[in-house]
């Protein structure tokens, strides 16, 4: 990389830390109105928790009735093929970690690389998840609290650990 853009990065890296400050002391309807500008795409009925870091938010998607908990982080990466998006209806927990964005490790000079994460409708993501560039959550899916998911979920599984793995089927029973 060369020194400009070392120094561009260095530069965006501080902005949008500052909005990150800003926007943790604003009140909720406040910070609706700024995450509805910053990220590609908000959805209706939803709310991201205060202490909420997104890095590059015009690369991230959150559809209707989201709600992100208290200090998750998402990654997208600066890469055109790297993007995080949420389906409706999505429950993520505290402390959970999205990354769309990596580095090669087969080189050693760690080369920035990245894939779209897609989080289906109707998911639940656990507390202190990590989630894997490329990772594609089935709907319906739950990832267990602490699981890193580094492989796509099937709709309608439970999937928990490190690696995450296949626990069970989601049963679904009927709403009163």
């Amino acid at each position: 990389m060369s020194p400009f853009k070392q120094e561009l990065f260095k530069s965006y890296a501080y902005c949008i830390h500052l909005v990150t400050l800003v926007m943790d002391v604003l009140p909720a309807f406040l910070r609706a109105v700024l995450f509805r500008l910053l990220l590609k795409k908000l959805g209706k009925g939803g709310f991201i928790d205060y202490g909420t870091y997104i890095r590059y938010p015009f690369k991230v998607s959150i559809g209707d009735k989201v709600w992100i908990n208290r200090s998750c982080a998402f990654y997208p990466g600066y890469l055109k093929e790297a993007e995080i998006i949420i389906g409706n209806h999505v429950s993520i927990g505290p402390e959970t970690s999205i990354f769309a964005a990596a580095h090669d490790y087969h080189r050693l000079d760690l080369p920035d690389i990245g894939k779209t994460v897609r989080i289906g409708d109707h998911v639940w993501i656990g507390g202190k998840c990590t989630i894997l560039p490329g990772v594609e959550i089935g709907e319906g899916a739950v990832v267990g609290g602490g699981s890193v998911v580094t492989k796509n979920v099937a709709p309608y599984t439970v999937v928990a650990g490190n690696p995450a793995k296949l626990i069970n089927n989601r049963e679904l029973h009927p709403t009163s």
